[in-house]
């Protein structure tokens, strides 16, 4: 039996005993899953506020390039004038032809027209005349009305549209057998301007003067520069004349007086306002026009134009 008092380490062989190994300190499971959703919590705050300026940048780079787009698509006077100037042309220059050819049914110039031809006419001519007024307003608009005469300026021969422009009347100069007498210059006369509202005119001023006169009566054509004019001018002139020497000294007419009037003045082919039209034509192209009234014997138009319009 032993002793319990002995303290004597027992002699059996205790250096294979193991002892449990120890695992390593681990938080508790809830206090893990609170730091987890705060840190998830923050990450999410994060993103939003990193999409929130993404979209206000993308906003403001959308802005910035609307803004350059706008002012870039501003052009100047002169860049927008070259842009339009093509566009005008294409829309502007076929219209102002429709009306030459409509003032010279209008007028009758080319034929007797119907009740019914007329009225035909006026309706062709009221919406030709709405849509000029429509472009005008265009041209209003981006401020191009000031440089229409450039816009439709070309180079062209004035004798040579005074000849053509005379060849429509060919068939009434041969019916009411009228003397056709013409003073051109040797060389032809070249000039920049409207070749269109040219035209026009002269189809206002030659039905004036060709369907006033009687048969056998006598028209006179003009058409030279006029000497020491600075810049330089030619001058348009048409007359008739029922015989060869009228009495009577040539008469002015101020068409402001009878300004949309439909009446017909003794010695005059056209109503008072188709006149008017033709002299605001050729103010439009910075030139002048005189109309005289021969008592018994007919009529006289000079239209004074600037070499460059």
């Amino acid at each position: 039996m032993d002793d319990p008092m002995n303290l004597q380490p027992s002699t059996s062989d205790d250096s294979n005993t193991s002892f449990p190994e120890q695992e390593p300190y681990a938080p508790p499971l809830k206090k893990k899953t609170s730091e987890m959703g705060h840190m998830e919590a923050e990450l999410r705050l994060t993103l939003e506020e990193i999409a929130r300026l993404q979209n206000a940048l993308a906003e403001s780079n959308m802005k910035n390039t609307a803004l350059q787009a706008s002012i870039e698509s501003q052009p100047s006077r002169i860049e927008g004038a070259q842009i339009l100037k093509p566009v005008l042309q294409e829309l502007k220059q076929p219209i102002h032809t429709i009306q030459g050819y409509i003032d010279l049914l209008s007028n009758e110039s080319v034929g007797i027209l119907g009740t019914f031809q007329k009225r035909f006419v006026e309706r062709i001519s009221n919406s030709v005349n709405h849509l000029d007024e429509i472009l005008k307003n265009l041209e209003l608009e981006t401020g191009e009305i000031d440089d229409e005469n450039r816009i439709y300026s070309k180079d062209f021969s004035l004798t040579s549209v005074v000849e053509e422009t005379l060849m429509f009347y060919t068939e009434l100069l041969r019916t009411k057998m009228i003397i056709l007498k013409v003073e051109f210059e040797k060389d032809d006369i070249d000039i920049t301007g409207d070749q269109e509202k040219i035209e026009r005119m002269l189809n206002i001023v030659y039905t004036n003067c060709l369907t006033a006169v009687q048969e056998e009566g006598i028209v006179s054509l003009v058409l030279k520069r006029l000497q020491g004019k600075k810049p330089g001018q030619v001058l348009i002139s048409v007359q008739s004349c029922d015989h060869d020497s009228p009495k009577s000294k040539p008469l002015p007419v101020i068409l402001e007086e009878f300004r949309d009037l439909e009446i017909k003045l003794e010695g005059f082919g056209s109503p008072l306002k188709d006149l008017v039209k033709a002299k605001t034509l050729v103010e439009q192209m910075h030139g002048k026009m005189e109309i005289f009234s021969i008592p018994s014997s007919g009529s006289l138009i000079r239209v004074r134009l600037p070499i460059t319009s």
